[in-house]
Formats: C-alpha cells, sequence, structure tokens
C-alpha cells in the first residue's frame, strides 16, 4: 500500500507544470497546395488514362533550404516525395506540400514535371508556437493565392 501511495505522489509530481505556459495537443501544420493540370485542350494531364498524361514518376520536388537546392525524398513516408496524385470528383489532382524553411521569408518549392519542365511555388507563411500556416502562394512570380480571398489552395494549371 506504502508503495502503491509512493507512485501515484510521484506520478502526480511529475505530470505538473512549473510554467504558465499553456501546454499545446498538436500542431497545425497547413501547407498544403492542391492542382489540377490540363491542356489547350481542356485535357486532364494527371489522368493515367489519358495517353498525354504526365508521368508520376518524372515528378520530382526541390527545397530550397539556406539558398541550396535539396531534392525531397523520405523513403519512410507515404508519399515520399511530398505529392501525392488522386481522384477528386471529376478530375484529377496533384497535392504538393510545400517547403516550409524557417530561414527563408518565402520559402521556394521547385515542381520538376519532366526535364524540361519545372515551376517556381513561393509561399508566404504565419508561424507560432503551435503552427505554420501558409498565407500567400506565388506560381513562377504570380501570385495565386491569398488567404483572405478563397481558403482552399487551389489552382489550375494550363500545360
Amino acid at each position: 500500500m506504502k508503495n502503491l501511495i509512493l507512485m501515484t505522489l510521484l506520478i502526480t509530481l511529475i505530470s505538473c507544470n512549473k510554467t504558465d505556459e499553456p501546454i499545446q495537443n498538436g500542431f497545425n501544420l497547413d501547407v498544403g497546395l492542391e492542382f489540377s493540370i490540363i491542356n489547350s485542350l481542356n485535357e486532364d494531364l494527371l489522368d493515367p488514362n489519358n495517353p498525354n498524361h504526365i508521368d508520376e514518376s518524372k515528378i520530382k520536388l526541390f527545397y530550397v533550404v539556406n539558398g541550396e537546392t535539396q531534392e525531397v525524398y523520405d523513403g519512410n513516408m507515404d508519399n515520399p516525395r511530398n505529392f501525392m496524385i488522386y481522384k477528386h470528383e471529376n478530375e484529377y489532382r496533384i497535392g504538393i506540400f510545400q517547403n516550409t524553411a524557417d530561414t527563408e521569408e518565402k520559402p521556394i518549392t521547385y515542381i520538376r514535371w519532366n526535364d524540361n519542365d519545372t515551376d517556381t511555388i513561393e509561399t508566404s507563411y504565419e508561424r507560432t508556437t503551435g503552427a505554420v500556416i501558409q498565407r500567400k502562394i506565388w506560381l513562377n512570380g504570380e501570385q495565386i493565392w491569398d488567404w483572405t480571398e478563397n481558403q482552399d489552395p487551389f489552382f489550375i494549371l494550363t500545360k
């Protein structure tokens, strides 16, 4: 009985928070961007049934971190290249998980579709102790999304 009381007291003391800071129950990482990709004939270039579709195996992401461009690949992740192609209602979309490097004012993500075609994404973020939230997104230097105008970062890209 004595040991039980001692263990309960020990667990209670360890569980106490000595600071006035609130305990974080999670982290909000809002860094996703979605594209549907069409050509001038309005064909879905992400649809694997389209003979002119973009070859998923050729797509690569690169992040600029501390001025150096790094290819994104983590074999332990479900989406090791930080993107996924999926069917959304009547179209296919690609979801991109963008660069969040806090060493950059507007972190850059390069999307290399193939050896001859690369797009540049720049994103501004709001950062707090419990969140990284995208606020504006630029594609090849042109602003394509602002959170005050549209909550879902989605864009139709014509190739």
